[in-house]
């Protein structure tokens, strides 16, 4: 045992500050840097694309990440991940100030502050599976916790974002954004245990092939992850599109789009904390699966015109079911894996995820630019309904099933247990 039940909770407790502290930070630049590049250049397009090169990196090295980090050491690759971004997200106030911020330079700048996403929340994801143990509603409610964590972000960063932006700048408040990412490395550094890691066999690049072959193979993960994909890129639209709405739609300020986010992110945060007294009564595999469908019936009443209020009360509804989905899903995901695959196949699964959500920045700009405000909307909620019946498919036809990695139980061993050293 490397720490007793103390200590796990103590590492737990550990990750959800760190998310707390660093998505807080980002959530303030979701607000700062989208209306910054609105209000600066005046093109919808144009804060579109500064919002979807920040997945960008995903889709071309995320994959490749999660080989590095699988390499590196979870909790390492988490750490390094913090120290790198805090002088990317630093450099755009700065130079900025200086006079020196290009529209291109600001792309590359995000660019490469993206580029550590997808295998930093791989990694996180396998901390949390290493302190918690192998015990699937023990892994779920931890998750819903850590997605309950992201979503106190979300509720606290863009009230907070709208506010500091309205009495300080944005570029202030992106050197918040910057310093938050510190602080981060410091709550894991100091929280969670440096257990090492296991030496890898083969190059990383054969490591990632085999789980991609992995995620192939489970036909559950498979749909559910084309299935995510689907409706992230609905939902990443959705979220981008709030500062349009706000300035064509509602004919607002930037004070409204804080409180819509922070509509969704209490939601989120209601779902995330609710997940855990659900799952007393149901498995993982269930609650995330009807949380995603009843997700598409929550929005259909975007498709029809509604004031402000209505519409951050939709949001609030959304929000809840996303908030059950998340942690449940995460953990069926990492307990259908091989241990030793998990970090390089939770980056593949993290990298689909994100390609989608590109897909929805990219486009969410044009379509509102080309089509006005109630169209892209109903386009979104058709294309989260996509996204939802693959879900369903998966756990209607291979729920049930065995992971196709998982050897067959030997009646003179008895079940396969956790190795001896995990705590939780």
């Amino acid at each position: 045992m490397t720490g007793g039940p103390g200590r796990g909770r103590r590492e737990v407790a550990a990750l959800l500050a760190a998310e707390v502290a660093s998505l807080t930070g980002s959530q303030l630049n979701t607000v700062a840097l989208p209306w910054f590049v609105l209000t600066t250049t005046g093109s919808v397009v144009r804060m579109s694309w500064v919002l979807a090169v920040y997945f960008l990196p995903a889709a071309l090295f995320g994959i490749v990440g999660g080989g590095w980090a699988g390499r590196v050491g979870a909790r390492r690759w988490m750490i390094l991940s913090d120290l790198c971004r805090f002088p990317l997200t630093a450099a755009v106030p700065v130079l900025h100030g200086l006079g020196c911020l290009s529209f291109p330079l600001l792309l590359l700048l995000v660019f490469l502050t993206g580029a550590f996403w997808a295998p930093y929340m791989a990694s996180q994801q396998t901390v949390l599976a290493t302190v918690t143990g192998e015990d699937e509603r023990a892994l779920a409610r931890s998750g819903s916790l850590l997605h309950g964590a992201t979503r106190t972000a979300v509720v606290l960063g863009p009230p907070a974002g709208a506010a500091l932006v309205a009495v300080v700048g944005a570029p202030t408040v992106l050197l918040i954004d910057a310093v938050s990412f510190l602080v981060a490395a410091a709550l894991v550094g100091w929280g969670v245990a440096d257990r090492g890691h296991e030496r890898q066999d083969g190059p990383a690049r054969s490591r990632v092939r085999e789980a991609v072959g992995v995620l192939r193979r489970d036909r559950l993960l498979l749909f559910w992850s084309v299935g995510t994909m689907v409706t992230e890129a609905a939902g990443q639209a959705l979220l981008a599109s709030f500062p349009i709405l706000v300035t064509l739609h509602f004919r607002s300020g930037v004070g409204l789009v804080g409180v819509l986010l922070a509509c969704f992110g209490a939601g989120a945060l209601a779902g995330s904390l609710l997940a855990p007294l659900v799952l007393r009564r149901t498995t993982a595999t269930g609650l995330a699966t009807w949380a995603k469908v009843v997700q598409v019936v929550t929005l259909v009443p975007l498709a029809f015109p509604l004031p402000p209020p209505a519409f951050g009360t939709v949001l609030v509804v959304w929000g809840i079911f996303v908030g059950l989905t998340n942690g449940p899903a995460t953990a069926v995901r990492l307990l259908r894996l091989p241990v030793r695959l998990r970090t390089e196949a939770m980056a593949v699964v993290t990298t689909v995820t994100l390609l989608g959500g590109t897909a929805g920045l990219l486009l969410v700009g044009v379509s509102f630019e080309r089509f006005g405000t109630r169209v892209p909307l109903i386009i979104m909620i058709a294309v989260q309904g996509a996204g939802a019946a693959l879900f369903l498919i998966g756990t209607v036809r291979y729920g049930a099933g065995r992971p196709p990695h998982t050897p067959p139980a030997d009646p003179g061993r008895g079940p396969e247990r956790a190795p001896a050293g995990r705590t939780g």
